[in-house]
């Protein structure tokens, strides 16, 4: 399973976790010593949507809260089912569900976490309270699209924004892993893992940068 760290909770007596979903992007789920609940979270208002059938009234939008505030900055790894919950460490039952989503995890999801790329962008971009740092990591990817001579090309010839940011990313990752970067489909996986890390875009800052420098027309 391709999930954050879990984290024991206040508001109820368990853990969560942000995971990725089997049926596509990001999701918490919420594990107690009777059951379990998973939800969906939406990349435009970072809400959480029930995934499932889900119990509201004892898992509600301030439990769900929490676990989001708690797993924010933490990076994905490829883990298996948190096995013990609560302070007197009772054991979780499984269910066939949960089972099911370890065995039919996201195969490029799970080649993103153990790829070097990816092991180089946590270990560069992680602050001193052990969180990932988006702003560290756009900030970094700006002074390096600042200083490219081949950025400033596309940027002149207006070169499609997703093509610049697949190049800018593609090429940090070969630089920190000192490989010849990486092949198009784990590209792609790598940028949508990223961003599934976060409540909205993990790139919204270079996305922008890179607007404001399209919409001048000239370095």
């Amino acid at each position: 399973m391709i999930r954050t760290e879990a984290v024991q909770l206040t508001s109820i007596n368990g853990i969560g976790y942000k995971q990725k979903l089997v049926a596509g992007g990001a999701g918490i789920t919420i594990v107690t010593s009777e059951g379990k609940a998973v939800f969906t979270v939406n990349k435009r208002d970072g809400l959480c949507v029930p995934y499932g059938q889900v119990d509201e009234k004892v898992f509600t939008a301030t439990v769900t809260e929490e676990v989001l505030n708690l797993t924010r900055g933490l990076p994905y790894k490829k883990l298996d089912i948190a096995s013990k919950v609560s302070s007197d460490d009772s054991p979780i039952k499984h269910t066939a569900e949960v089972e099911m989503e370890v065995k039919e995890d996201d195969k490029d999801a799970i080649e993103v976490v153990e790829s070097i790329e990816y092991k180089e962008f946590i270990a560069q971009y992680t602050d001193k309270a052990d969180k990932f740092s988006y702003q560290l990591m756009n900030k970094d990817l700006i002074q390096f699209a600042a200083k490219s001579t081949i950025v400033g090309k596309m940027i002149v010839e207006k070169t499609e924004i997703e093509t610049i940011i697949r190049y800018i990313i593609r090429s940090k990752a070969a630089n920190l892993a000192g490989n010849n970067g990486m092949e198009d489909n784990l590209l792609t996986a790598f940028i949508e893992t990223f961003d599934s890390m976060n409540t909205r875009s993990a790139f919204k800052e270079l996305n922008a940068y890179l607007r404001g420098e399209l919409s001048k027309g000239k370095r």
